[in-house]
C-alpha cells in the first residue's frame, strides 16, 4: 500500500518503546486541519505531538513516525471506555498503541477512498503486529480520552472493521453499465432512509458516473450513482462489486483470452491478497495459534466468494477457512491463517485436524447434472425458482465444453472446472503459505489423491483436499487441473 514518508520532529517522538511493549491496538483521530497542516504540526520542534499515520480525503497516507516507534497521539487517559486501556490502568497509551487520523472532512463525512485506504491500513498493520481487527483493538480516541469527541460520529468504526469498501486505486466505473437484477429504489443518498427520487424496474440497464460506501445491506455496502446524481444498491445488479467493472463483463467469445490475461498480470505482480472484504469479526473463529503442518483445498459449491462469506458470517458454530479463492482468480483472506476455525467436519478428533490445517474455499459449482427436461442442459445444485428439486438451476449447456469436464467419481458424471486465473492464484498462494508456515509442498501419494484414508491423512503433512478426510464431499475432485500447480506427489501407499 503506498504512503508518503513525512518524518516528525525528533521532540515529537519516541525512538523505539520502552521494554516489554508494542503494538496492540490502533487509535483513530480526527485532524486539526489538513493534511499540510499535520505535516506542518508534527514537524514542529516542541510541538510534543505526533501521529504515525494520517489520511487525506482522496485515500493519500502520509507517513510520520514508523511503527515500531512510539508517536504521542493518545497520552492522557480520561474515564476510559475502552477494556484493553483499563485493563492497564497505570500504563501510557502510547507505548502499545498506533495512531491514524483523518484529514478534516470537507463534506462533512469520509469518502469512499479515506474510508477504504483507512480499513486496508488498519489490516495491514494488525497483520504485522497481530492485532484483531474488532471493536476492542480498534478504537476511537475518545473511548481513551472521554473528554473529546475523536475522531467524532462521522467515523463509523464498526463499518472500518467489518468493511466492505472499495480499493482506492480501483479504475472508475464512469461510463460503464450494470444490469438490474431486481426492482430498485434510486434515492437523493446511499442510505436506505434517503427519499427515494424514483423506481426501475428488473432488467434495466443503467449507467454509471461513480460508486461509493453508504448502508449495508445484506452485507453489502456498495452503492451505485447514475448520471442523475441518483443512488442504488449495488446488490440488485449483476456487478455487486465495483471493483469487478475493472475488467470487461466476459463473453462466450473473449473468456480464454480474459483468464490468459488475468493470469499474466497475477505472474507479474505477484499475489495481491484482500484482507478487508471479506474479513469475519472476531468470536467467529478461534484466536489460539496451534503448529500448521497442513493446507486442505476446498470448493464453496456456491457461483461466488461473497455465497461462502454470507454462510458463515454470524454462524456461532465457529465454520470457516482462512482463505476464499474467487472465480477471477482473487484471494479473500477472512482471518488470520496463523488461527483457526472448523471446516472439516470430521468427528472423533476434538478439531486437532482444523488446527492443524489452513482451508482454502475455492468458488466452485462443484458436481453437475444434466436437466430432467432437457439433457443437453447441465444444472447445478440449487432448486429451480418455486421449487424443491435439487439441480434444477441451469450452469451451462454440454455444447460449451470449456465449462465442465465429463468424468466418473463418487457417483457424478460431470464437474465445473476452475478457470486458469483462478487455478494460478491458488499456486501462488499455496507456494506463499508452504514457505510462511514451513509446510511441505507436497501433494498426497497418487494412490490416495482422491481417496479417503483417515488412518493416513490424519498424520500427513503437505497439501490435501476435503475428499482426503470425507467420503460424502467431492471438493475439490477431479476437474480442477491439478498439474498446472507444479507440485508433485508425495511418496507412499
Amino acid at each position: 500500500m503506498e504512503k508518503q514518508w513525512i518524518g516528525c520532529a525528533q521532540s515529537n517522538f519516541r525512538i523505539g518503546r520502552p521494554a516489554g511493549f508494542k503494538p496492540g491496538i490502533i487509535v483513530l483521530h480526527a485532524a486539526d486541519g489538513d493534511l499540510a497542516n499535520a505535516d506542518r504540526r508534527f514537524n514542529k520542534s516542541g510541538a510534543l505531538q505526533s501521529m504515525h499515520y494520517a489520511i487525506g480525503n482522496n485515500g493519500e497516507i502520509h507517513h510520520y513516525v514508523q511503527e515500531a516507534d512510539t508517536a504521542f497521539h493518545a497520552g492522557l487517559v480520561v474515564n476510559p471506555t475502552a477494556g484493553f486501556i483499563k485493563e492497564r490502568p497505570n500504563t501510557n497509551p502510547n507505548f502499545f498503541s498506533i495512531g491514524i487520523e483523518f484529514e478534516v472532512l470537507a463534506l462533512g463525512s469520509p469518502g469512499a477512498r479515506q474510508l477504504a485506504a483507512c480499513a486496508k491500513l488498519i489490516r495491514e498493520i494488525a497483520d504485522r503486529w497481530g492485532i484483531a481487527v474488532d471493536a476492542e483493538h480498534v478504537l476511537s480516541h475518545s473511548a481513551i480520552r472521554a473528554s473529546v469527541n475523536c475522531p467524532g460520529s462521522s467515523i463509523d468504526i464498526a463499518s472500518l472493521i467489518a468493511a466492505d469498501l472499495p480499493d482506492p486505486t480501483a479504475n472508475s466505473v464512469a461510463g460503464k453499465q450494470v444490469v438490474l437484477l431486481s426492482r430498485a429504489n434510486l434515492r437523493s443518498r446511499p442510505s436506505l432512509s434517503a427519499p427515494v427520487l424514483r423506481v426501475m424496474e428488473a432488467d434495466s440497464k443503467m449507467e454509471l458516473v461513480d460508486f461509493t460506501v453508504g448502508d449495508v445491506v445484506s452485507g453489502n455496502g456498495y452503492w451505485y450513482q447514475d448520471k442523475d446524481t441518483c443512488f442504488f444498491w449495488a446488490g440488485a445488479t449483476d456487478r455487486p462489486n465495483p471493483q469487478v467493472l475493472a475488467t470487461p463483463k466476459d463473453s462466450e467469445a473473449d473468456t480464454d483470452s480474459m483468464a490468459l490475461g488475468a493470469q499474466a498480470r497475477q505472474v507479474a505482480a505477484g499475489l495481491p491478497i484482500n484482507r478487508s472484504r471479506f474479513r469475519l469479526p472476531a468470536g467467529q473463529f478461534f484466536t489460539e495459534k496451534p503448529k500448521k503442518d497442513l493446507i486442505v483445498l476446498h470448493f464453496t459449491a456456491g457461483s461466488s466468494a461473497k455465497s461462502a462469506f454470507d454462510t458463515w458470517n454470524g454462524d456461532k458454530q465457529h465454520i470457516a477457512a482462512a482463505y476464499l479463492v474467487d472465480v477471477d482468480g482473487t484471494v479473500y483472506e477472512v482471518f488470520d491463517p496463523t488461527q483457526w476455525a472448523y471446516h472439516l467436519g470430521v468427528k472423533g478428533f476434538n478439531g486437532r485436524l482444523d488446527k492443524r490445517s489452513i482451508a482454502i474455499e475455492i468458488a466452485n459449482v462443484g458436481p453437475l447434472r444434466p436437466a430432467r427436461d432437457n439433457p443437453e442442459v447441465l444444472n447445478w445444485w440449487p432448486p429451480r425458482r418455486g421449487q424443491t428439486q435439487l439441480f434444477g438451476s441451469k450452469y451451462c449447456d454440454k455444447s460449451q465444453a470449456a465449462k465442465y469436464m465429463e468424468t466418473s467419481y463418487r457417483g457424478e458424471q460431470y464437474f465445473a472446472i476452475f478457470p486458469p486465473q483462478q487455478v494460478q492464484a491458488i499456486r501462488l498462494l499455496l507456494n506463499d503459505l508452504c514457505e510462511r508456515f514451513a509446510i511441505p509442498k507436497t501433494l498426497p501419494p497418487k494412490a490416495k489423491q482422491f481417496e479417503r484414508d483417515l488412518e493416513f491423512f490424519q498424520d500427513y503433512a503437505g497439501i490435501a483436499s476435503h475428499v482426503n478426510f470425507r467420503s460424502d464431499k467431492w471438493d475439490i475432485g477431479p476437474a480442477f487441473d491439478w498439474a498446472a500447480l507444479g507440485i508433485a506427489n508425495a511418496q507412499g501407499t
